[in-house]
């Protein structure tokens, strides 16, 4: 079975039941361009879907490789990935406990598809990687924003992402690199129980003047039994522009497990409240799936679920939110139980 019909069969799963119109839009068919474009060596991507809460639907589209995927499709790389190939190209000369993935990330919402984002996932954090990959994928500007910016953030916080959106930086005033960071598990506790603390450390990386609304709404996150993550726009002075990013990340065990469905629940009406997100949220826990697909010799189980929940400030603006929709083909998220059924 070939990785376009499959990708079709996941992307349909996800979608049907009315759930195109209210959770998808009319981006179904510059996503499979991008997914098509997206294939590196025989593995198939791990997909993401971004979805809005509110408003409009649409869904930007995100593609990730690993190190051992692109290893293994060296040949194809150009005629993938066009000019991200050089970065594919490096991401295989890695040791593999410093990089983790590459992402290839589509605005499909406005039909881009000539300007994808590329952003390194890291593994065990080693300053000179993604200051070889600022520099591979053409922001050797960025490298000493980035250093500057990493070296300011508290100690127990993770970077575990190093992202460039050429697209998105045409219309910035100044050119800027997305960093994503793990609180962790300690200060995520603080931040639940200490406004000061949270603000002080938002302030130590240039995100001193956030409204008391939106410290109140990071901190709701933080209260949440899901790990939190911030997600920051950084200038060239190395500190983060008045764009701010939080998400929780909800894992399998999060859908099963009575407590954890509870909390989601107790978020999401949250989110309510806030007029962060509409009726559509109702229709994310249908989204998840696991089943078998079997044609002639070829067999694979494919998954979907929504696996992040994430709210944005800009500034003078009121905050949005978003989900991201995880799915793929055969994940860690597969389980085969002892009656012969699988499960996500």
């Amino acid at each position: 079975m070939d990785y376009e019909t499959l990708y079709n069969i996941i992307y349909a799963l996800a979608a049907r039941d009315g759930r195109e119109a209210a959770l998808f839009g009319d981006c179904a068919p510059y996503a499979r361009e991008a997914f098509s474009r997206s294939l590196v060596g025989d593995a198939f991507p791990e997909l993401w879907f971004e979805i809005p809460l509110t408003g409009n639907p649409w869904f930007d589209f995100h593609a990730l490789v690993s190190r051992k995927d692109v290893a293994e499709g060296q040949s194809t790389y150009a005629e993938y990935c066009g000019p991200y190939a050089d970065a594919l190209a490096w991401l295989v000369a890695q040791k593999p406990y410093t990089v983790r993935q590459l992402a290839l990330s589509f605005d499909t919402h406005v039909h881009d598809l000539e300007h994808p984002a590329v952003q390194l996932l890291l593994g065990a954090f080693d300053m000179s990687v993604p200051l070889a990959f600022l520099e591979v994928v053409g922001r050797l500007d960025a490298k000493d924003s980035y250093r500057t910016f990493v070296e300011s953030i508290p100690q127990e916080w993770y970077a575990c992402y190093v992202g460039t959106f050429p697209g998105r930086e045409a219309s910035s005033a100044s050119r800027w690199v997305r960093v994503e960071c793990v609180v962790g598990d300690v200060l995520q506790h603080a931040y639940a129980n200490d406004a000061a603390k949270l603000r002080e450390h938002l302030a130590r990386v240039g995100l001193g003047s956030l409204c008391e609304s939106a410290i109140a709404d990071i901190r709701r996150l933080a209260q949440t039994p899901f790990p939190l993550e911030f997600q920051f726009n950084v200038g060239p002075n190395g500190k983060a522009l008045p764009v701010l990013s939080a998400s929780v990340r909800l894992q399998p065990v999060d859908w099963k497990e009575v407590s954890r469905r509870n909390a989601i629940d107790s978020l999401v009406g949250w989110l309510q409240s806030r007029n962060l997100a509409d009726d559509r949220c109702a229709l994310l826990p249908q989204t998840v799936f696991a089943k078998r697909v079997t044609r002639g010799d070829f067999s694979t189980t494919i998954y979907c679920l929504p696996a992040f929940v994430k709210l944005r400030w800009r500034e003078g603006m009121p905050p949005d939110a978003k989900a991201y929709l995880l799915a793929g083909i055969q994940g860690e998220y597969i389980r085969q139980r002892k009656d012969g059924r699988y499960d996500s």
